[in-house]
């Protein structure tokens, strides 16, 4: 698991403002699996493996990864512009906060 603090520029389906996840860790090509834009908790259904998770928010806006459900017991912050690559299969729960 690893914070790039630097992934380049979002692919096009992911539009600023946007969290997504993608089904693999250097997602070259590909489309975002979900894609989150409200502020809040977002449950998981099913992710397991490894996921790129693209913050493409804007203004210091974070996207947490969280153990629990409904946005509990979170334990990675991904910074605006910024991407987890890593596992999901411990994750229950993302949230976008301000």
């Amino acid at each position: 698991m690893w914070i790039d603090p630097n992934p380049g520029p979002a692919t096009d389906d992911c539009r600023p403002g946007n969290v997504c996840v993608y089904e693999a860790l250097i997602p070259v090509g590909m489309a975002s699996e979900h894609r989150y834009y409200y502020y809040g908790s977002y449950n998981f259904v099913n992710e397991f493996g490894d996921h790129t998770v693209w913050n493409n928010q804007t203004g210091g806006a974070r996207a947490l990864l969280c153990l629990g459900y409904n946005g509990t017991n979170c334990t990675v912050t991904i910074p605006a512009g910024q991407a987890f690559h890593g596992s999901l299969t411990p994750y229950n729960s993302i949230k976008l906060v301000a």
